[in-house]
């Protein structure tokens, strides 16, 4: 009768071992799940536009300007702007000419709406590293009447630690809705709007200075920008770009 214990005994060692197996599987699933969630962006960019040579990637919240501010780097509108076009999740390549060279300019998705801060830096910071040696330049634009910039620069160091060796530029953007918003502009560049007496230029001085201290770059690094359809500080800004990317060469 010594196999009527045995039986019992097989049967229960077998569904231990089945528990055992079956557990080992789930955990090497569950192990190959967190390395793919690693190596793959929980959000994906996908691209169109002219993207082949030097690039300068634009980045910045939704609402920034990013689209505007690289129509009036081109000369002419060729990126959809507005709330719409806010919603993208395309890497788009415009190419221009700046100075001496042609480079593109990219615009990227924007955060705080669609996308969570988190999510456009995984997702950046992968695109950035498929294009690493083409990155010529990353130009962050922020919004002049923006009051918080904590996420600006968290995300702006996580893309540098990425691209450690690539120089970065601050556009801040729509200085012509700064106080007093009905004072016009004084002239087309910020050189001699700089030297006027006016309260807007005063205040635009002063967020340049406030950006200059929260980011810790010097002023050569930070130019104003107006809103769409008005192409303030275009040559400033395109001399800018074009000093950076000499440096590059």
């Amino acid at each position: 009768m010594w196999w009527v214990l045995i039986i019992p005994a097989a049967v229960w060692l077998g569904k231990v071992l089945h528990d055992a197996v079956i557990s080992e599987v789930q955990q090497e699933a569950s192990r190959v799940r967190q390395d793919e969630a690693r190596v793959r962006p929980a959000v994906v960019f996908e691209e169109r536009g002219d993207l082949e040579g030097d690039k300068v990637v634009v980045i910045g919240r939704t609402g920034a300007g990013k689209s505007s501010l690289i129509n009036m780097l081109h000369g002419k509108p060729v990126l959809a702007t507005g709330p719409v076009a806010s919603t993208t999740r395309w890497v788009e390549g415009v190419r221009t000419k700046v100075g001496h060279r042609e480079v593109v300019l990219v615009d990227t998705p924007g955060y705080g709406e669609v996308l969570t801060a988190e999510q456009y830096a995984d997702g950046l910071a992968h695109w950035l590293n498929r294009h690493h040696d083409e990155v010529s330049l990353i130009v962050l634009v922020i919004q002049a009447d923006a009051k918080a910039h904590a996420e600006d620069k968290r995300i702006l160091a996580r893309l540098v630690q990425s691209k450690s060796n690539v120089p970065v530029v601050l556009v801040l953007t729509q200085v012509d809705k700064l106080f007093p918003v009905r004072e016009p502009l004084r002239g087309r560049d910020w050189s001699p709007c700089k030297r006027s007496t006016s309260l807007k230029s005063k205040h635009i001085a002063e967020k340049i200075e406030e950006i200059c201290k929260q980011f810790g770059i010097g002023e050569g690094s930070v130019a104003p920008s107006a809103a769409d359809g008005i192409a303030f500080n275009r040559k400033k800004l395109l001399q800018l770009i074009a000093e950076h990317l000499s440096q590059r060469q």
